[in-house]
């Protein structure tokens, strides 16, 4: 019985399987990014653009994650026809 449902599981399509392991890694590092968290407390305050540069590092990670959203929903949400 569980090598019925095994092998059922591999013939479902893609989307019910979920997303592949690598998009969920590539969140982890955008959002790990995201937080300044690695940047030294003592660390000198440089200007980016006029901001301060751990400002600037999440801001870009965060549009990071926006334009990576896009991508995997154009590549990897099923695209449900109307009735």
């Amino acid at each position: 019985m569980a090598g019925h449902t095994h092998s059922t599981m591999n013939r479902a399509p893609r989307h019910a399987r979920g997303f592949p392991g690598w998009v969920w890694a590539v969140y982890l590092l955008l959002f790990a990014a995201s937080i300044p968290w690695y940047i030294p407390a003592d660390a000198p305050l440089r200007l980016w653009l006029g901001l301060p540069h751990w400002v600037v590092i999440s801001l870009v990670a965060t549009l990071g994650v926006a334009v990576f959203t896009v991508v995997v929903i154009r590549r990897f949400w099923p695209n449900e026809e109307p009735d």
